[in-house]
């Protein structure tokens, strides 16, 4: 099949949980047409090389902010937004005539669908969580994802069903959505469970735009001497940049996927933001961790506060941080086992296209 893959250009999260399903197409001798931009696209471009095709996407703006006020700065862009996604799908059309495509799937992507061929919608905000102000429009910011209810076959959400679920309120508990166009597959993880060693008391695991990445850096700096053990500190910057040295602490500047996953498995503890792709590694890999939300970012602050309430992870505010204190505390958390994890959430997915096809 010639098969349509569109992703988010919002951070490398959208498409570090897609790559184990468009790995299983590739592997299945599908043609693969990715459709993205920026960063996701250089780097699916040095994963896959030419085994699939590439189109740079419209890029939807970014609502990402310097001063933590990343639901309000979406609210006022969603005009904007839209008008992206009114072009982008435009210009899925034109491709989806041109290329013969058989099937589309999306990462959230609004404009990749075809309501003349099978569309698929991964995501896990089905409802978006506002900030206290705003609490009153949670509901309406899932009728703005059901308006596109008939734009896709399924809404696929990388998460359990209720009762074991990760995500609480952002793809639980709807009100509009009715159950028969919702599927839960489970995890979708890039990590890979290795036979190593777990030699490394604290993986400190740094992410997302900047000043917050920074701020947090120097807030843990800070504190760092506070733990004790094998520390290593991924900072999550280019590989290039001149590394810093903490007496007792390994650096590492940029881990590409083979450090990446060798670390994570080697880890007993992890600390790190609280989006979801991260939390989604963690309970891949089966790690107890310490979930530091990036301020003013909603998801994140919603996803750590509701994981703490069910005993998975502890979670604290950035601006509250003691190391000390905190890693006791996340260490009495039980972590999460999954019902399942990444390779049958694949062949879920797999089974639901196969369906539709």
């Amino acid at each position: 099949m010639n098969i349509l893959f569109g992703l988010c250009t919002w951070g490398l999260g959208h498409m570090t949980r897609s790559l184990p399903i468009m790995r299983t197409l590739v592997r299945e001798k599908h043609h693969l047409i990715i459709y993205t931009a920026h960063r996701p696209l250089m780097a699916l471009k040095k994963e896959f090389g030419d085994r699939c095709e590439y189109i740079e996407s419209v890029m939807y703006p970014s609502p990402y902010t310097k001063n933590g006020i990343f639901a309000v700065k979406l609210s006022f862009m969603m005009p904007s937004i839209i008008n992206a996604m009114l072009k982008e799908h435009k210009q899925i059309l034109e491709i989806s005539k041109s290329k013969n495509i058989d099937l589309l799937i999306s990462d959230s992507k609004y404009g990749v669908f075809d309501h003349d061929k099978p569309s698929f919608f991964i995501f896990h905000q089905l409802r978006y969580i506002p900030p206290d102000f705003l609490k009153f429009l949670r509901n309406k910011t899932e009728k703005f994802n059901y308006f596109f209810r008939d734009s896709f076959r399924k809404f696929i959400i990388p998460d359990f069903p209720d009762g074991k679920d990760l995500t609480g309120d952002l793809a639980h508990n709807l009100t509009y959505f009715p159950k028969d166009k919702l599927a839960y597959i489970g995890i979708l993880s890039d990590y890979e469970k290795m036979d190593v060693t777990q030699d490394i008391d604290y993986l400190i695991s740094l992410s997302g735009r900047e000043p917050n990445r920074t701020i947090l850096e120097k807030k843990i700096i800070s504190q760092i001497g506070a733990l004790s053990g094998k520390i290593v500190l991924v900072r999550g910057i280019p590989e290039k940049t001149q590394k810093i040295n903490i007496p007792g602490v390994e650096i590492v500047n940029y881990a590409g996927k083979g450090i990446r996953d060798e670390l994570m498995n080697r880890s007993k503890f992890v600390i790190a933001r609280s989006g979801y792709s991260t939390i989604m590694d963690i309970v891949e890999l089966g790690k107890k961790g310490l979930l530091i939300p990036t301020p003013g970012q909603t998801e994140q602050e919603y996803l750590s506060e509701y994981l703490a309430k069910r005993g998975y992870f502890y979670s604290v505010r950035e601006e509250k941080l003691s190391l000390a204190k905190d890693v006791k505390i996340a260490k009495t958390y039980v972590g999460y086992e999954p019902p399942w994890r990444t390779k049958e959430a694949v062949q879920k997915f797999m089974e639901i296209i196969e369906e539709q096809v």
